[in-house]
């Protein structure tokens, strides 16, 4: 998170955070299908889920910035407060869908909901490009 936040400063902020939005699904969806793929070999989750981490370490500094951007400082603490209970909302949600659905194997537990994943970050990236284009 250290590097990806100096690296935030540096670079177009919507960019970097949809990189690393989409390269966190990626790789996730990789650990995921290995199941399909019948991979039982430790070093592949091992290097899935490292790279999977670094592409997950955009999240948090990043969104920080941006939405120290977007909001002043009368409200930025409300909103850092109602934005960070997305952790335990998302904990707890997560771990009864997955119950719900842990029928279909380890692997097909949450395909589905990476697919849904992928709306923020394809949101993300569009606005980035109708930006670029005004």
């Amino acid at each position: 998170m250290y590097v990806a936040g100096h690296l935030g400063d540096t670079l177009d902020l919507r960019l970097f955070l949809t990189t690393g939005m989409i390269g966190s699904g990626i790789f996730v969806a990789l650990i995921r299908m290995g199941y399909f793929w019948d991979v039982h070999h430790f070093w592949y989750f091992l290097g899935m889920q490292m790279v999977a981490g670094l592409f997950q370490a955009t999240g948090w500094p990043l969104v920080v910035a941006v939405i120290g951007n977007w909001f002043g400082k009368r409200h930025r603490g409300l909103i850092m407060g109602i934005w960070n209970a997305h952790t335990s909302v998302g904990n707890i949600s997560g771990y009864l869908l997955a119950a719900s659905v842990i029928d279909y194997g380890w692997g097909g537990d949450l395909f589905f909901w990476q697919l849904l994943s992928w709306q923020p970050e394809s949101w993300c990236f569009c606005s980035w490009l109708l930006i670029q284009k005004m």
